[in-house]
């Protein structure tokens, strides 16, 4: 094999692998913020242990889960930022959810505070059943 012959079999190699990387890439991002995976179910007991204004997060499906103002209502909000899909996180001491990715703030009701994001947290609205896990569905649009 020739010198020439062997850089552009490394040539191709490298230029096959970039485009791989970057195919998977692009595909990750497009399925980010999908629903696969997602029970959207909740135990009882988490609903029960909820405290005051103390936002409690749930993995397995996808929300954070709160008390209003000590009422006995739950909100529930989907665990991705509206701005790109991220998962936010709670910060205790200003009393608001932050997205790590690109600086978003949202106030415990879901609302902006900060950008980039424009669009307020998607709410879940929470289905309960006598002897079942209870169950989330969109909620109605604010």
């Amino acid at each position: 094999m020739s010198t020439r012959s062997f850089l552009r079999l490394i040539l191709l190699a490298v230029g096959a692998s970039i485009v791989a990387m970057m195919s998977w890439g692009a595909a990750r991002f497009a399925l980010f913020s999908s629903e696969v995976g997602r029970k959207r179910e909740i135990p009882e007991e988490t609903l029960v242990r909820l405290r005051g204004d103390d936002p409690v997060h749930v993995p397995d499906a996808g929300v954070w889960l709160a008390k209003r103002g000590g009422d006995s209502e739950v909100l529930a909000l989907d665990d991705r930022c509206t701005h790109l899909g991220c998962r936010y996180k709670w910060n205790a001491s200003p009393g608001q959810f932050d997205c790590p990715c690109h600086g978003s703030s949202f106030s415990i009701e879901g609302d902006v505070t900060r950008g980039p994001a424009s669009q307020p947290l998607r709410r879940l609205s929470i289905l309960r059943k006598p002897g079942e896990n209870a169950r989330l569905v969109d909620a109605p649009r604010r």
